[in-house]
């Protein structure tokens, strides 16, 4: 399950920054390394050392996502961008369901209701985050459009838990 979290959008940004700034530093450092080892190791043999500088990159970036992975992915420092790549994830999950929902919440399928209020409230707090104020006032009114249909249908309109099973029902329909 996961849970809409209230947080600090200037917060948020400075965190991102933060973490994206230590990953790019361990990149550079192994991937220089590594395009280096591979001139060092394999330059005799290959004539070509700009493909080699690119393979020892490419193999610096793939040290750097194992590093970054086994040992940052929960650090504090990377919190923030953590749980909006997963907020993310999960809004991508019911938007590649979003017609089905529709139609099915216009036949008044509770359930495909909540997940469309979910899916505003999620999308509402990344355009916070990411000031992103112009998609901001566009989704605005349709969440008010949504909020007055589901109170009419007397629905809880603060959907901010979701499984992301939920959609499954939506992504197997013809």
């Amino acid at each position: 399950m996961f849970k809409i979290e209230e947080i600090d959008p200037v917060h948020y940004r400075k965190q991102t920054r933060k973490s994206t700034m230590i990953i790019m530093g361990i990149f550079i450092t192994i991937g220089f390394i590594t395009a280096r080892l591979t001139i060092v190791y394999f330059g005799e043999s290959f004539n070509n050392h700009i493909a080699l500088n690119f393979l020892g990159a490419f193999a610096g970036l793939l040290i750097t996502f194992g590093i970054v992975n086994a040992f940052f992915i929960d650090a504090n420092w990377m919190k923030e961008a953590m749980y909006a790549w997963r907020l993310k994830r999960h809004l991508m999950s019911i938007y590649n369901v979003m017609n089905r929902l529709k139609d099915a919440a216009d036949q008044g399928d509770v359930e495909a209701f909540k997940i469309l209020r979910f899916y505003q409230l999620g999308t509402e707090q990344m355009y916070r985050l990411e000031n992103n104020s112009h998609e901001l006032i566009e989704l605005k009114s349709q969440m008010r459009e949504l909020e007055s249909k589901m109170k009419e249908m007397s629905i809880e309109v603060n959907q901010t838990e979701f499984v992301m099973d939920s959609v499954d029902g939506y992504r197997n329909q013809n």
